[in-house]
């Protein structure tokens, strides 16, 4: 054989000898998970899963769809979490792949059960990520993952996948991680905030009918990894103050029940003292805010709007904090500030106690507010 001979048979024998893409699978035979849920019913777990065809979110690249895109809900049950997944495969037809799932929500029992089997499900499929944000609920998850944002856009523009892109414009309750809610529950002395979301048909029509939507409605709270209750948006209206988070939220001036002044206040600067005497603790909480002035309906001076505002601020702390302790948690993080500043008195002081924050144990709220313009408006 000529030596043009051997060398193209070398050629033509190096391709058998390079690996391929055996068992890559397109886009359409795979069934990708976008959101979890888990429950708790009558001694079994139902975990729910809500699929998206990611081939029909592609297409909306060239506009908005003249159709809503099919949201698909799966269920199924078992003894553990783990088991009820199982029992989503026997009808699931492809494989279901995690990699895509941005949303975790849990219902209250799950939560009044412990968040043990939650661990389980999350550390067993390792395409799931840390990055999901994490919410609580009362209402029937298959029905939460249901429901579909304004004009038939994809369902991961909704509240449910983009919590924060509303809370940039009225941050109330803040959306957090399963990242953030398993750190914050191993944190000693730290109350964890997870977001409740429910359903409401009050607000949006469309073609003169309901359209239902989600909203945060409150939060479901943890005490040192313990569930202690849920707290309605109305009963933590001062969570918003101490939350560094906060980009803006709207407060309203009043006199006699009548409005006077529109505020939009922003970016809280929160400083926690705690003060040790002995085996007693006492803390200061201090907060700065800045704002701007959205409406006036009756005259108001500049500073007495500044002082009108950090008086109401104050209040709304203190009820929030008066509402925390009725279920036995600490909710602007005073016993956590003193574990972070003064560990040695933590340690001889809570280490070894149950909760012991009390009413007294909160002894002053200062608050100043500095508003920096009125927009068009005339201050008097």
């Amino acid at each position: 054989m000529s030596g043009w001979k051997k060398l193209t048979s070398i050629y033509l024998i190096f391709p058998l000898l390079l690996t391929g893409c055996w068992d890559i699978k397109d886009i359409q035979d795979v069934n990708y998970l976008t959101s979890i849920g888990i429950d708790y019913v009558e001694g079994q777990y139902v975990v729910y899963g809500q699929l998206l065809d990611f081939s029909d979110v592609a297409k909306m690249e060239s506009g908005k769809p003249p159709q809503p895109i099919p949201v698909w809900v799966g269920q199924g049950m078992g003894d553990t979490t783990l088991s009820a997944v199982n029992d989503l495969y026997h009808t699931s037809e492809m494989r279901i792949f995690y990699g895509q799932i941005t949303t975790v929500v849990v219902s209250e029992n799950v939560l009044k059960k412990g968040l043990k089997e939650i661990d389980e499900l999350r550390h067993r499929y390792y395409e799931m990520r840390y990055t999901p944000w994490f919410f609580g609920t009362t209402e029937p998850i298959d029905q939460i993952f249901a429901v579909t944002p304004f004009f038939n856009l994809s369902p991961l523009m909704s509240l449910l996948h983009q919590p924060q892109e509303s809370y940039k414009q009225e941050s109330v309750i803040a959306p957090i991680t399963s990242r953030e809610f398993v750190s914050d529950i191993h944190e000693p002395g730290k109350a964890t905030l997870l977001p409740s979301l429910s359903i409401s048909d009050r607000h949006w029509k469309k073609g003169g009918d309901p359209h239902s939507m989600l909203e945060m409605d409150g939060v479901f709270v943890l005490q040192d990894g313990k569930y202690r209750g849920r707290l309605t948006r109305e009963n933590i209206p001062g969570l918003r103050w101490v939350e560094p988070q906060t980009q803006r939220s709207p407060l309203i001036l009043r006199s006699g029940g009548k409005p006077q002044v529109a505020l939009s206040l922003e970016n809280p600067k929160v400083k926690i003292i705690p003060h040790v005497k002995g085996k007693e603790v006492t803390y200061t909480v201090d907060v700065k805010l800045s704002g701007n002035v959205s409406e006036i309906i009756q005259p108001m001076s500049e500073r007495l709007m500044e002082e009108k505002a950090a008086e109401l601020v104050q209040n709304e702390i203190k009820r929030t904090f008066e509402k925390g302790l009725e279920i036995h948690s600490d909710l602007l993080q005073l016993e956590h500030a003193l574990y972070r500043q003064k560990n040695k008195d933590w340690k001889k002081i809570y280490a070894e106690r149950d909760f012991k924050i009390t009413t007294e144990s909160l002894q002053e709220i200062k608050v100043s507010v500095k508003l920096n313009n009125a927009g068009k408006l005339k201050l008097p």
